[in-house]
């Protein structure tokens, strides 16, 4: 029986990997076909397992947005980014509230939920979708033009941590509410957030530091420490009370935007680990629903589907963005792309845990809301962007790639990248006062954090970093060696 699960989960993984690739030529949102899996295994699909295990759930979507939230702070860039910084902040903070009131309002108009557990449900689908936004914009290769993918990373990125403080403080409100003052309440959000960001900042440099200074014998081991750090930020956060979610992504950020040996592998592998965790996760999501009840709530949740997308948050995001002078073209689009999808779901089973009555309702609705966000809004991204004029299109013969995209093609080249030591007879000269190998080249020199391209009066000074190549391998070394360079 478990090596028939094992071949079941395996055959499933690469079936999701390889109907990927058509998934994607026909427009279709690849998160859908992963919740369909799901589905398609659980107590009312096919295959009939019935699970229901809400505390499973949530345990394994909070490890899996770690993940994904972690490579989507490394994935963003800080000098294109920081332009944008403000617009992510004010529709991440005061937009999610504003989203979380007006869908409360809308709920308890429609189904016969009193207004805290309507604004429950407003808190929950509160956010953007961190994994639909970031599977989407790469899945169908969609390149914006100027900061809007920027934008909308950091806001997907980051305004999860909010919609989380919110539904954790109306959980604690219908449960618990002698305790739940509002400077209580006051209180715990500094404390999360203040926590998160200490514990973001610190680990983020620790680990800089660490992979810079250490040298593994096994490179395999890098990703390994990666996927401990991880663990260890979201864990450590949640031990301290924090908001892990706000953590990990802040670490993110801060590893992605320094300099670190082996960063390219580094930041591939957490590629590969957040598609593996979004697999996952959507798997499991599909399988905790039971479609046979969507029905009973699918006339309420299309209608608060649809007044969100196309009435709410346009509402709440243009004129944020009209504050901050974005063209117009650029608030439709940032407007329509608010995807609901894995976190809110996986929000949707606090209630569950938490007991509160209209429970399995909210779950229902929020599925069914996720479902049709990513449906609707996944599926008609790109031909708005195309409309609106918002895309770079690349040229057929010319595209700009990094080395290491041509590292499998040049074997017979090898570059290798040292430090030049306090002990090195390079300090002070000039390169062409060095007596270098005919076959020994200067790529590129990084000083003042940052990567030049050298000329013949460049001077070397202690730290910096050398990127050299050769055809010999041998006589580059040996030059090394010379110089006294560190690896």
């Amino acid at each position: 029986m478990q090596t028939q699960v094992y071949i079941t989960i395996s055959i499933l993984m690469l079936f999701c990997i390889f109907a990927s690739r058509f998934l994607s030529r026909f427009g279709v949102p690849i998160l859908l076909f992963f919740i369909g899996i799901g589905m398609f295994l659980g107590a009312d699909g096919v295959v009939g397992i019935y699970f229901d295990n809400p505390l499973m759930v949530k345990e394994i979507g909070n490890l899996a947005l770690a993940f994904i939230l972690f490579y989507g702070g490394m994935d963003f860039h800080w000098k294109e980014g920081k332009e944008i910084l403000w617009q992510g902040i004010a529709l991440s903070t005061l937009g999610v509230v504003l989203t979380a009131a007006a869908v409360g309002a809308v709920a308890c108009m429609v189904t016969d939920m009193p207004l805290i557990e309507g604004l429950l449900l407003g808190a929950i689908v509160s956010s953007t979708d961190a994994a639909a936004v970031f599977s989407t914009l790469r899945s169908q290769k969609i390149n914006l033009k100027g900061r809007l993918a920027a934008l909308l990373e950091f806001e997907s990125g980051s305004n999860d941590p909010m919609a989380y403080l919110l539904t954790i403080v109306l959980i604690g409100m219908i449960t618990d509410p002698l305790h739940f003052t509002t400077a209580g309440v006051a209180a715990m959000l500094a404390e999360e957030i203040v926590f998160a960001m200490i514990v973001g900042v610190l680990a983020g440099y620790a680990a800089v530091q660490v992979l810079n200074r250490i040298r593994l014998n096994i490179e395999g081991f890098y990703p390994i420490f990666g996927v401990a750090l991880v663990i260890f930020i979201y864990s450590f956060t949640m031990f301290i009370h924090g908001n892990y979610f706000l953590a990990v992504y802040v670490a993110g950020l801060v590893i992605g935007n320094s300099s670190f040996i082996l960063k390219m592998r580094f930041i591939r592998f957490f590629d590969g680990q957040s598609w593996l965790m979004q697999i996952v996760l959507f798997v499991t999501l599909g399988l905790q629903v039971f479609p046979r009840e969507l029905g009973e709530v699918a006339i309420p949740a299309l209608i608060i589907s649809l007044v969100l997308m196309f009435i709410i948050r346009p509402a709440i995001v243009m004129p944020m963005l009209l504050l901050f002078k974005v063209p117009i073209k650029e608030q439709v689009f940032v407007s329509f792309v608010g995807f609901r999808g894995a976190a809110s779901i996986v929000f949707a089973t606090y209630p569950l845990i938490a007991g509160i009555g209209s429970s399995n309702q909210i779950f229902n609705i929020v599925f069914f809301i996720a479902l049709s966000s990513i449906i609707i809004q996944g599926t008609l991204l790109r031909p708005l962007a195309l409309k609106l004029d918002l895309t770079v299109r690349s040229s057929s013969i010319y595209e700009m790639k990094r080395f290491n995209d041509y590292a499998e093609e040049i074997d017979d080249i090898h570059v290798l990248g040292v430090y030049v030591s306090y002990e090195s007879p390079a300090v002070g000269y000039k390169l062409d006062e060095l007596v270098m190998p005919k076959d020994v080249k200067v790529l590129a020199i990084r000083q003042h954090e940052k990567f030049i391209i050298p000329s013949h009066n460049t001077r070397l000074g202690i730290g910096n970093r050398l990127l050299l190549t050769s055809q010999d391998e041998e006589v580059l070394a040996d030059f090394c060696r010379e110089m006294k360079f560190d690896s």
